[in-house]
């Protein structure tokens, strides 16, 4: 582990052949703040934690499982929502951080509003950006019903799953079913099918989708991808030709498989009131194409006391001008009100 005053990071060894990477830098006198990334399959971005003035905020990251510099790259095994819960608190146990505010994005904020049911007690508040509540309406929505909007972007997802498998998808299921084994071969196929999932997700979710990337900057993992479960290994795979590859592959694999095998979870918003005593600032596009904001709007239905700001303009990208500069006001605004309640790491 590399360790400077104001940064340090690691590996940390979470079970089943998993080990998480961390880094965290900042005052480690002042509030912690957890980052987690979107995806699932993402991975953490350092510009996140610009939002969090490191004199004011002991700022922590971590790639979740099999994503970014995390190992095994793209394993599905030992892999679901409860056990990224689990991951959290152990990293909160390592670093020796009592309670910690959570900042999500995306399929971050679904992270943080379970790590919230599990363990209340060792949560201090939440900034959550572009809410997605995993209901099988917010999948259906992002895998079909958006092609009211996206007709063409839509055609050429679906286009790409018939190249890759052989078969035409009708429905949510079935973009499900036929991506899963192009996507398991790590083959020259399957990372083409990987990239145009994700340029999909990038035409969702920007106004200007050129300019919005989906896949924000990343410390991405350059490791070669590993075959995810010995009943999806083929005799033999190729490695990516490039390390571009991998952000796409994780996110493409890992989307997919979480949205056919480990969702929809509990319902949050039923356990939205083991923690509704704490702060929390919501920042949502009004046009998220990704995940639209009806999902940010009923969580503040059940969160009476949180701070919802709708950004008029603005898709799901997180560096979009109106919801990056409603974070950096949102993140001062939770440092204040954890002042004021006396909140530390």
């Amino acid at each position: 582990m590399e360790a400077s005053p104001l940064l340090q990071d690691g590996m940390l060894d979470v079970g089943n052949g998993h080990s998480i990477y961390w880094r965290s830098h900042g005052n480690r006198q002042a509030p912690a703040v957890v980052i987690l990334h979107g995806g699932p399959g993402g991975a953490m971005n350092p510009q996140w934690g610009e939002f969090f003035d490191p004199a004011h905020w002991h700022v922590i990251f971590f790639d979740q499982r099999g994503c970014g510099k995390s190992t095994p790259f793209g394993e599905l095994r030992h892999n679901d929502l409860p056990l990224l819960v689990d991951d959290m608190e152990r990293l909160r146990t390592l670093l020796g951080i009592e309670r910690w505010a959570l900042f999500g994005g995306s399929w971050g904020t679904t992270l943080a509003l379970a790590y919230g049911a599990a363990f209340p007690e060792r949560c201090l508040g939440f900034l959550l950006r572009g809410i997605f509540l995993a209901r099988q309406e917010d999948m259906d929505w992002f895998l079909w019903d958006v092609r009211r909007i996206f007709p063409d972007q839509h055609k050429i997802f679906l286009d790409a799953i018939e190249t890759a498998s052989g078969r035409r998808p009708a429905n949510v299921q079935e973009i499900l079913t036929c991506a899963q084994a192009p996507l398991a071969r790590f083959d020259q196929a399957g990372i083409t099918l990987a990239h145009a999932w994700s340029d999909y997700e990038k035409s969702l979710s920007g106004l200007t989708p050129a300019a919005e990337p989906a896949l924000e900057p990343t410390a991405a993992s350059t490791a070669a991808p590993a075959v995810s479960s010995a009943a999806e290994k083929p005799a033999s795979h190729e490695q990516p030709a490039e390390s571009s590859a991998s952000p796409a592959v994780s996110m493409a694999l890992l989307e997919r498989h979480y949205m056919a095998d480990n969702l929809p979870p509990p319902p949050l918003l039923a356990q939205v009131p083991r923690f509704a005593h704490l702060p929390c600032y919501i920042v949502h596009g009004r046009v998220d194409m990704v995940c639209p904001a009806d999902q940010a709007y009923a969580l503040a239905q059940v969160w009476p006391d949180a701070h919802l700001t709708l950004v008029d303009g603005a898709g799901h990208w997180t560096f979009a001008p109106g919801i990056s500069a409603a974070l950096r006001r949102d993140a001062q605004r939770l440092g204040q009100d954890l002042a004021g309640r006396g909140g530390a790491a």
